[in-house]
């Protein structure tokens, strides 16, 4: 289910009015000679993160990975622009029953070196990231849910379930093909295959990535012969791309930037809701971590209401005391966001036997969030109020994400968290005790995730979600803190609606002329 939202606007710069970019300017980005030997239009795009993987076996981030392979990838189905659930490959699916879901392929598809993808082909890549001698982060996520991916014909694939999954065609919008002969003699990893509309040139992880179209694309042409993404991994990296020109497009720059930039004429910038839900996840393999009444504590302890505003957008308000956010997610109405009472956390915090404190780390990835710097520092003096002594530490965004993964990690880690989708089981396992970011073990809250996936009827899916929420409010493994906003700036001649999920795909993007 893709409810279509009511979006809230944030002025930015000079500029507050619509999603889309629609005014044209002389001089523009577009249509700048790319020196290529084709010598055709290109459109640059500035991505937030490092690249890690170009494999669609490992799921990446929306600004990083994810979006690149989302340029080169297809899937079944997919989120179009208006956020409504569509086909991809599948020109159409239906429902068997509750645990069977027949896809209807279009017929001739290929990849960009010409070869077929068939029904075959897809149940193979469920085959590949299934298996369990692997490590891929697709398998980690669907493993525990199918059950058997069959082709009758050349054009369906039945995939059955090993219970009830009322949002599989939405949580395989995510899932990407490749080829099989072409993985077992080229790297995925660098060198990725795909029938999307763009096919890769040449990647450099640290740097970004150059594509150019798919000849072979099945469906609508896009507007540019070639992209480029640009990795800008610091906000120091990302104004110094604008000032210059050097991108068409860039996300999550900070309120300044926008001021900087509202007197250049080359660019429109915004800021609007997205459904990135920013928390400090709790390290519960580390004392005193592990105690409740520590981490209800720690989200009194934190003014979230005064740092969002001041620094994030005077629009912005703190998560309403769940991991779900409006109006991206249907929210539990019965939960509000833990008020800013630090006298309450030191009371909790003696009653927990640490009436004098305790020191922790807070690690922040570089760059990656709209002023995480700024907003760490608040929250560490805030905490230091009720007697937590914070040190703050960064990392460039893969070994952060490297670290996160071990139960090495800080105590507090800095992090957002959306997803291309949004099926509620999906948006809440995301905190389950099995996600590789999770150190912390909780049967209730999972049992909970697990009977909001189950649930055959939108109304009884509701009201586990409401359980779940209320458990994990109750028993929180995060501090809860707000919604962080998309903030952008793109070349004022593009036409294009910015996704709350900050995706950046070039297939979305064309000129106004």
């Amino acid at each position: 289910m893709f409810l279509k939202p009511r979006p809230r606007h944030l002025s930015a710069g000079a500029t507050a009015v619509v999603l889309s970019v629609l005014l044209a300017a002389c001089g523009s980005a577009l249509g700048k000679t790319d020196t290529s030997a084709t010598g055709s239009k290109a459109l640059t795009i500035g991505l937030s993160r490092q690249l890690t993987s170009l494999d669609p076996a490992n799921s990446g981030s929306i600004d990083g990975d994810a979006t690149v392979q989302a340029a080169i990838f297809s899937s079944l189905t997919r989120i179009g622009p208006d956020l409504k659930l569509v086909g991809d490959l599948a020109k159409d699916w239906s429902q068997q029953d509750s645990r069977t879901l027949v896809f209807h392929l279009h017929d001739g598809v290929k990849f960009a070196n010409g070869a077929p993808l068939t029904a075959e082909v897809v149940v193979w890549n469920f085959e590949r990231v299934l298996a369990s001698n692997n490590t891929f982060s697709q398998g980690a996520s669907l493993r525990p849910f199918l059950d058997k991916v069959t082709a009758p014909d050349a054009t369906t694939v039945v995939i059955t379930t090993k219970k009830p999954y009322l949002d599989l065609d939405e949580r395989l919008s995510n899932f990407l093909f490749t080829e099989k002969s072409w993985v077992e003699s080229h790297n995925p990893v660098l060198e990725p295959l795909g029938s999307g509309p763009y096919q890769l040139v040449s990647v450099d992880l640290e740097n970004g990535a150059r594509l150019k179209r798919n000849p072979h694309y099945y469906g609508s042409a896009p507007s540019y012969d070639t992209v480029e993404y640009k990795v800008l991994s610091t906000e120091a990296a990302r104004v110094s791309a604008l000032q210059t020109h050097a991108v068409d497009i860039a996300i999550q720059v900070e309120a300044q930037t926008l001021k900087q930039l509202s007197g250049d004429k080359r660019y429109v910038s915004g800021s609007q809701w997205s459904s990135w839900n920013m928390v400090l996840r709790f390290n519960e393999k580390k004392a005193p971590l592990d105690n409740q009444d520590v981490r209800v504590a720690l989200n009194y302890a934190v003014d979230k209401q005064t740092i969002s505003r001041s620094l994030l957008g005077s629009g912005i308000q703190p998560s309403p005391g769940q991991i779900l956010i409006p109006p991206y997610d249907k929210v539990n109405p019965a939960l509000s966001a833990y008020p800013y009472d630090p006298e309450k956390a030191k009371t909790l915090l003696a009653k927990a036997g640490y009436p004098n404190g305790f020191e922790v780390e807070l690690q922040l990835s570089t760059g990656t969030y709209i002023a995480s710097d700024s907003i760490a520092q608040v929250i560490a003096q805030q905490l230091g109020k009720v007697g937590v002594k914070v040190r703050i530490t960064s990392a460039p965004f893969p070994a952060w994400v490297e670290r996160s993964r071990t139960d090495n990690v800080a105590e507090l880690i800095y992090i957002g968290y959306s997803s291309g989708f949004r099926a509620p089981a999906e948006r809440l396992r995301i905190y389950s005790s099995t996600n590789s970011q999770s150190h912390y073990s909780d049967p209730t809250y999972d049992a909970l995730v697990g009977k909001v996936t189950e649930a055959v009827a939108r109304e009884e899916q509701q009201r586990y979600v409401n359980e779940a929420t209320q458990r994990f409010f109750e028993n929180p493994h995060v501090l809860f803190l707000w919604p962080q906003p998309l903030t952008w700036v793109a070349d004022t001649s593009l036409v294009w609606k910015p996704r709350p999920e900050h995706w950046l795909l070039p297939q979305d993007i064309r000129p106004r002329s």
